[in-house]
């Protein structure tokens, strides 16, 4: 049942991944399973990529093989994978229907992704040990940072090079794992976006190695940094994190003036006129968002039960 819990939740954080303005750390917070996700990737090293060249080099060996369970025990690498093949599941199966929803139903869909986001916030704040003035200053820098990030336009394309699709690739994987931060808007930042999924629909092995080596080496040296923060500064940091789920409700604001072309994350917010048609189906997925939410919160406080892991002891 665990591991079931676990498939969805990973589900929830791939969709949120691919959503534009969007960070699947968002889901991962909310769900309880944030740090725990960290300290999971923190755990990968030298020692590791040692036990798994013995492992290959001697199959036989028994302790080899013993050195390698208790490596993959302490990777938490059995959930992680649950948690990813769920994640990788969702991209591939509602990339379609997302990008769809948002082409054609913009105003509910996002009305939907505010209602899930804005109850889930008691999560992060019942995090906070502390909620003194440093607390709510990392906060309103957390919201500052985020808002200030979409409104800087998006490059129109990239001609970095290699160099620079690694470098992307380092830091639009660290703007995924923070909460509020979407990886494919500093990508669109950054120029590299377009060149991202040509790679992909072209299957371009160059290009998709280098990138993938750049969110490699951007997640283990990223997550590191934040599981360090989260330990010396546990109650600040995570105030930095809710700050930047507030400024996310920027993005997702339902009503926008988009030019032909431009995204959600460029577009420019406004207040709705009258009681249109829009309007009312929005209220309809904001509602509908909000039932969500409180199902997900549910799931999260399961999953955590199921696994005798809590966000607070990750």
């Amino acid at each position: 049942m665990s591991y079931l819990i676990s498939v969805v939740q990973g589900i929830l954080v791939g969709v949120a991944n691919i959503i534009p303005g969007v960070s699947g750390g968002t889901f991962a917070l909310v769900l309880g399973i944030y740090e725990r996700l960290l300290a999971a990737i923190g755990a990968f090293g030298i020692n590791t990529i040692k036990v798994i060249i013995g492992v290959m080099t001697a199959p036989g060996s028994k302790e080899k093989r013993s050195a390698f369970a208790a490596e993959w025990k302490r990777l938490d690498a059995t959930w992680i994978l649950v948690l990813a093949l769920g994640a990788a599941a969702a991209i591939l199966a509602s990339s379609h229907l997302i990008a769809y929803l948002l082409e054609s139903h913009l105003s509910p869909t996002l009305s939907f992704f505010i209602g899930l986001i804005i109850p889930s916030m008691a999560v992060p704040y019942k995090l906070l040990e502390r909620k003194s003035w440093p607390e709510m200053l990392a906060c309103c820098v957390g919201v500052g940072l985020l808002i200030s990030l979409t409104l800087i336009r998006p490059a129109s394309g990239g001609n970095m090079g290699l160099i620079g699709l690694f470098v992307s690739g380092a830091i639009a994987i660290s703007a995924m794992i923070l909460p509020g931060v979407s990886g494919s808007f500093m990508l669109m930042i950054m120029g590299e976006y377009k060149t991202v999924l040509d790679s992909i629909n072209n299957m371009d092995l160059t290009k998709l190695v280098v990138f993938a080596a750049g969110c490699l080496v951007g997640l283990l040296a990223f997550v590191r940094l934040l599981n360090y923060l989260l330990k010396r500064f546990h109650s600040t940091t995570m105030a930095f994190l809710l700050g930047l789920i507030l400024g996310s409700l920027w993005v997702l604001w339902p009503f926008k003036e988009l030019a032909v072309g431009e995204k959600i994350v460029s577009g420019i917010n406004v207040l709705p006129t009258s009681l249109t048609p829009e309007f009312m189906w929005s209220m309809g997925g904001f509602v509908f968002g909000l039932v969500c939410s409180a199902g997900i919160m549910i799931l999260g406080a399961k999953g955590n039960k199921g696994t005798g892991n809590d966000s607070t002891n990750a």
